[in-house]
């Protein structure tokens, strides 16, 4: 059963755009490899953080709302918490 999820993270501020786009595409092919769907990603810009993380005040927010199974969650959990560039991500079902 599919299920609509709505994923957001930010990245290190100081990124070049190409390591952006690079992740980006990566997260989409690992959503696709896992039998997943991505609808739309907004891209929020960079914005101050609500704290210090890491030393950091700033960082550059994406939103991606994707379908796909609960199989999906793990896998992207695991992509995001090995890559350096991630400050946070957070996803949840859509609606909640």
């Amino acid at each position: 059963m599919t299920t609509n999820y709505e994923l957001m993270f930010i990245l290190h501020p100081e990124m070049e755009a190409e390591a952006e786009e690079a992740i980006l595409n990566e997260l989409q092919a690992t959503i696709q490899k896992l039998g997943g769907e991505v609808s739309k990603v907004d891209d929020w810009g960079k914005r101050k953080l609500a704290y210090e993380i890491k030393k950091v005040n700033e960082g550059h927010y994406y939103l991606v709302y994707f379908t796909g199974t609960h199989d999906i969650i793990p896998e992207l959990e695991h992509f995001f918490r090995v890559n350096d560039e991630v400050i946070r991500f957070l996803i949840v079902k859509e609606g909640e």
